[in-house]
C-alpha cells in the first residue's frame, strides 16, 4: 500500500487509539471496582442499582460504553484495512460492523436510561 502521509486520516486514527486507550484505563478499573468489586459473589443487585441511579455513575458508564465502542471499531477498521484488499469487502465488512456498533449503542444507552433515577426504589 502506498504511504500517503498525516493527510489520509491515518494518523488520526492512530492518535484517537491512543487516546481513548488511556481514557478507558481509569473508567475499567473504577466500574471493576465500584460495580464488580472483584470478588467471588459481586455486589449486591440493590447497591449497583443505588450507585446507577446517580447522575454521576450514569455518565461515566456512558462515557465507558462510547469510549469502548470506539476504541474497539477503530481498532477493527484497522485490522480491516490491513487484512482486506478489495475496497468493496471493506466497506461492506467495516458497514456491517459500525451498524454492529450502532446496535450496541442502542442497547446500552438504553440500559443506562432506564435505569432508576433518584429517589426511585429499584424494582418498581
Amino acid at each position: 500500500m502506498a504511504d500517503r502521509g498525516i493527510g489520509s486520516g491515518g494518523a488520526l486514527g492512530w492518535f484517537f487509539q491512543r487516546v481513548t486507550a488511556i481514557v478507558l484505563a481509569p473508567i475499567v478499573v473504577v466500574h471493576l471496582l465500584t460495580m464488580h468489586k472483584w470478588t467471588a459473589h459481586g455486589l449486591p443487585y440493590d447497591q449497583v442499582m443505588a450507585r446507577l441511579a446517580s447522575p454521576y455513575w450514569k455518565a461515566l458508564e456512558i462515557s465507558f460504553l462510547v469510549f469502548a465502542l470506539y476504541h474497539g471499531l477503530n481498532g477493527l477498521y484497522a485490522i480491516i484495512q490491513d487484512y482486506v484488499r478489495r475496497p468493496g469487502w471493506r466497506l461492506t465488512i467495516f458497514g456491517l460492523a459500525c451498524c454492529a456498533g450502532l446496535v450496541l449503542l442502542a442497547f446500552g444507552l438504553i440500559t443506562v436510561f432506564s435505569l432508576p433515577r433518584p429517589g426511585m426504589r429499584a424494582g418498581l
